[in-house]
């Protein structure tokens, strides 16, 4: 994997990210917090998830020893958990903007949440974390269409055809 590929997949997870957001600001307040029993509760749970991922990892990257991963109760409405993303997005798009090829092929460590030691080469950290990103999206366009809201497209092709 090569930079120009790591800054695609990037600018990707953030076009879907904003297309995903759009869906979401058409919707009641009250509907993104309903608990629709899923793994994170409803949209608010999962969206603090997506948000805490991106930004533990950005700390892993940048090698920031036991970083916080961040619950509900951080962000305890939709425009605090908008507010956090947009601040771990600005951060992520200057991290990867700054790697460099060498950089991007090593192997860097870290300890998880559970306090366990990881090594990785970071470029497949990179990747995972968007992949990541793209599964939770998809759930939270069920959690959408379950509240009768109209959810987007996020599919890669679609940013693929919308840059073209």
């Amino acid at each position: 994997m090569t930079l120009n590929d790591i800054r695609l997949l990037y600018e990707f997870n953030y076009w879907a990210k904003a297309k995903m957001i759009g869906a979401l600001d058409a919707l009641p307040e009250q509907d993104l917090t309903k608990d629709l029993k899923t793994s994170f509760g409803g949209i608010h749970g999962t969206l603090v998830h997506i948000c805490a991922a991106e930004d533990i990892w950005l700390s892993r990257f940048k090698g920031i020893p036991n970083p916080k991963f961040l619950k509900e109760t951080d962000l305890p409405d939709y425009s605090a958990v908008k507010k956090k993303w947009e601040e771990v997005e600005r951060g992520m798009r200057a991290y990867v903007h700054a790697l460099t090829e060498q950089q991007l092929q090593e192997k860097f460590s870290y300890t998880n949440i559970k306090g366990e030691p990881f090594s990785n080469i970071r470029w497949q950290a990179l990747q995972h974390l968007v992949n990541h990103g793209t599964y939770h999206r998809g759930q939270i366009t069920s959690m959408i269409r379950q509240l009768g809201g109209t959810p987007v497209s996020t599919d890669m092709i679609a940013f693929y055809r919308q840059r073209s």
